[in-house]
């Protein structure tokens, strides 16, 4: 199929069929399955097999989807993204009004990741119109939910199966890297620490245990624990080259005439490829360990609530290769977090990040895409299926 060429209702140009992603809200708190449904019906009018993966997220029912050109084998090449969008509010320039200003398109989703879907939905486009049979099937992996936990793409390693067979395949997650091969990213991690003491009277302290002393004393720990990371061997990819660590909410007490009770730090940390899991678990437990024994009466727990993995590929890989060769820039390392690692690890695939656009233009009110930027990742989503699965 040539660019241009005419499915009769559907958009067939990279920019309008953004713009027709973007119309549909797929924002925390609204499901996938009305855009899932949109995608699967044009896929499906192209002759691709399209599993539809039921699954929840938030408490709304979601939709992954999963297709497959070129039938039943073993597949060459996996092109994946997420449908899902950051919230978005009504004065922002971002929505899902998309709007055209020159030759860039605003709306929510136009960068992350919208735009990239939708050149990788019209190069499996071209591929299946072309005429030439796929020596190896191509395919398609469309997730819910990845900007709250990658809940889609976690649905997706467990449900495996319904993607087919994947033995020898590759896999690009198109996420906006200006079409650089990125084969490394930090891990997220998310942990609950919850400190308990004994509610008195404020005018009476001492019948109480306090818990805020308690905090006082968790935040040196962890502030000691973040100086002992960046003095750790470090990771030069990565910009700062270490495990970082922030205690982004801090809470404590009840009441202002009741001496604290109850205290809680949400920590966020952000582990290079490498980190030993169990001893960073650990020395955060010694935080709250050590902290609790100096405060008596007081008590803590740490709850981790995430622990998504860090991603490295090797280089080596033949993806990896042809990407450099073909886009012409060596791999580097990227700040912000991807389901890479999830298919990379989960369903054992050679894994990078190779979108159109800029990450920096993702999650703004004024979120955009320039139109060159589509139309270059369509291409060389056009040039991958060539390589991988002709």
């Amino acid at each position: 199929m040539r660019a241009g060429t005419r499915i009769a209702g559907m958009p067939t140009d990279v920019v309008s069929l953004t713009e027709e992603l973007v119309q549909v809200d797929t924002a925390p708190g609204r499901g996938t399955a009305g855009l899932a449904g949109r995608i699967a019906e044009r896929l499906r009018a192209l002759g691709a097999s399209v599993v539809l993966q039921d699954g929840v997220a938030g408490g709304v029912a979601q939709q992954n989807v999963l297709a497959r050109f070129g039938g039943d084998g073993a597949a060459g090449l996996v092109l994946a993204g997420h449908l899902d969008t950051v919230p978005w509010e009504a004065d922002f320039r971002a929505t899902t009004t998309p709007q055209r200003d020159g030759r860039r398109l605003y709306g929510r989703g136009s960068c992350d990741m919208k735009g990239p879907i939708a050149a990788m939905l019209l190069a499996a486009e071209r591929a299946a119109r072309s005429g030439g049979r796929l020596r190896r099937p191509l395919a398609l992996a469309f997730t819910f939910a990845e900007e709250i936990g990658c809940d889609g793409a976690l649905a997706l390693v467990a449900g495996r199966a319904a993607l087919g067979d994947l033995a020898g395949a590759c896999c690009v997650v198109g996420e906006p890297t200006g079409l650089r091969p990125m084969t490394a990213h930090k891990g997220y991690w998310i942990a609950h620490l919850r400190l308990a003491g004994l509610p008195s009277h404020s005018s009476r302290p001492a019948k109480g245990a306090d818990a805020s002393r308690a905090l006082a004393l968790l935040l040196g720990e962890l502030h000691g624990l973040r100086l002992a990371l960046a003095r750790a061997p470090l990771a030069a990819a990565f910009d700062p080259p270490e495990t970082t660590l922030n205690t982004g909410l801090v809470r404590a007490g009840l009441a202002r005439n009741v001496v604290p009770d109850r205290a809680e730090v949400v920590l966020e940390l952000r582990p290079v490829p490498g980190c030993d899991p169990a001893a960073l678990q650990a020395a955060v437990a010694d935080c709250v360990r050590r902290a609790t024994a100096a405060v008596p009466g007081t008590r803590g727990e740490v709850e981790w609530v995430e622990t998504m993995p860090a991603f490295e590929q090797a280089r080596g890989a033949e993806l990896v290769r042809w990407l450099e060769e073909d886009t012409g820039q060596a791999p580097g390392a990227i700040p912000f977090y991807t389901e890479a690692e999830l298919y990379r690890a989960g369903l054992g695939l050679p894994t990078c990040v190779c979108g159109p656009g800029s990450i920096d233009q993702a999650h703004r009110v004024d979120e955009s895409i320039l139109f060159d930027e589509l139309a270059a990742g369509e291409e060389l989503y056009v040039r991958a299926i060539a390589a991988f699965c002709r």
